[in-house]
Protein backbone atom coordinates (compact mmCIF):
# COMPACT_ATOMS: atom_id res chain seq x y z
CA UNK A 1 0.00 0.00 0.00
CA UNK A 2 2.90 2.71 1.36
CA UNK A 3 4.54 1.79 -2.54
CA UNK A 4 1.27 2.39 -4.29
CA UNK A 5 1.30 5.97 -2.60
CA UNK A 6 4.60 6.45 -3.41
CA UNK A 7 4.56 5.09 -6.68
CA UNK A 8 1.46 8.08 -7.41
CA UNK A 9 3.30 11.24 -5.48
CA UNK A 10 5.92 10.92 -8.42
CA UNK A 11 4.00 10.49 -11.09
CA UNK A 12 2.21 13.80 -9.48
CA UNK A 13 5.35 15.50 -9.22
CA UNK A 14 6.36 14.58 -12.70
CA UNK A 15 3.14 15.67 -14.27
CA UNK A 16 3.93 18.87 -12.25
CA UNK A 17 6.93 19.79 -12.94
CA UNK A 18 6.42 19.08 -17.11
CA UNK A 19 3.69 21.35 -16.73
CA UNK A 20 5.66 24.06 -14.93
CA UNK A 21 8.58 23.79 -18.07
CA UNK A 22 5.42 24.06 -20.14
CA UNK A 23 4.46 26.71 -19.29
CA UNK A 24 7.53 28.69 -19.01
CA UNK A 25 8.35 28.01 -22.31
CA UNK A 26 4.93 29.52 -23.41
CA UNK A 27 5.71 32.65 -21.21
CA UNK A 28 8.68 33.11 -23.13
CA UNK A 29 7.74 32.74 -26.48
CA UNK A 30 4.61 34.79 -26.12
CA UNK A 31 6.78 37.66 -24.85
CA UNK A 32 9.28 37.87 -27.90
CA UNK A 33 10.74 40.66 -28.75
CA UNK A 34 9.51 43.72 -27.42
CA UNK A 35 8.41 47.11 -29.57
CA UNK A 36 10.83 49.84 -28.71
CA UNK A 37 8.14 52.34 -27.33
CA UNK A 38 8.09 49.17 -24.86
CA UNK A 39 9.27 49.82 -21.44
CA UNK A 40 8.70 46.11 -19.97
CA UNK A 41 5.80 43.48 -20.27
CA UNK A 42 4.11 42.31 -17.30
CA UNK A 43 1.33 40.39 -16.27
CA UNK A 44 -1.36 41.90 -13.84
CA UNK A 45 -1.81 40.52 -10.26
CA UNK A 46 -6.00 40.92 -10.68
CA UNK A 47 -7.84 41.56 -13.59
CA UNK A 48 -8.43 45.48 -14.73
CA UNK A 49 -9.24 47.56 -16.74
CA UNK A 50 -8.07 49.89 -19.66
CA UNK A 51 -9.20 53.27 -19.12
CA UNK A 52 -9.28 56.21 -22.04
CA UNK A 53 -7.36 58.62 -19.61
CA UNK A 54 -5.73 58.48 -16.67
CA UNK A 55 -8.74 58.72 -14.32
CA UNK A 56 -11.02 55.82 -12.76
CA UNK A 57 -13.85 57.90 -14.26
CA UNK A 58 -13.06 57.70 -17.81
CA UNK A 59 -14.67 54.88 -20.27
CA UNK A 60 -13.41 51.60 -20.27
CA UNK A 61 -11.65 50.38 -23.81
CA UNK A 62 -11.18 46.96 -22.13
CA UNK A 63 -11.46 44.74 -19.60
CA UNK A 64 -8.61 42.24 -19.16
CA UNK A 65 -7.43 39.40 -16.58
CA UNK A 66 -4.30 37.99 -14.91
CA UNK A 67 -3.32 36.17 -18.36
CA UNK A 68 -3.17 38.87 -20.22
CA UNK A 69 0.34 40.53 -20.83
CA UNK A 70 0.17 43.92 -20.49
CA UNK A 71 3.12 46.20 -22.33
CA UNK A 72 3.88 49.03 -20.20
CA UNK A 73 4.43 52.69 -22.24
CA UNK A 74 5.12 55.18 -20.05
CA UNK A 75 5.54 55.14 -15.76
CA UNK A 76 5.29 59.26 -15.44
CA UNK A 77 2.09 59.69 -13.79
CA UNK A 78 1.77 58.55 -10.21
CA UNK A 79 -1.58 55.88 -10.30
CA UNK A 80 -1.45 54.82 -14.07
CA UNK A 81 0.70 53.67 -16.54
CA UNK A 82 0.35 54.51 -20.00
CA UNK A 83 -0.09 50.48 -21.51
CA UNK A 84 -1.11 48.93 -24.55
CA UNK A 85 -3.16 45.59 -24.21
CA UNK A 86 -3.63 43.22 -27.47
CA UNK A 87 -6.51 41.27 -27.67
CA UNK A 88 -7.49 38.65 -30.32
CA UNK A 89 -6.06 41.05 -33.56
CA UNK A 90 -6.97 44.71 -32.43
CA UNK A 91 -3.83 46.57 -29.79
CA UNK A 92 -5.65 48.58 -27.00
CA UNK A 93 -3.78 52.14 -25.79
CA UNK A 94 -4.59 53.38 -22.69
CA UNK A 95 -4.41 53.26 -18.80
CA UNK A 96 -3.61 50.90 -15.98
CA UNK A 97 -3.95 51.02 -12.40
CA UNK A 98 -0.59 51.05 -11.18
CA UNK A 99 -1.97 49.31 -8.11
CA UNK A 100 -2.55 45.97 -10.00
CA UNK A 101 0.76 45.30 -11.63
CA UNK A 102 3.72 43.98 -10.01
CA UNK A 103 6.04 46.25 -8.62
Amino acid sequence: MLALFASLAACNSEQRSMEVDGSEATVASETGELPADVLYATRPLMGGEVYRTASFQASSLLHFDTTQLIQVLDTSDVMFVKARVHRDTAAYTGFVSKAILPE
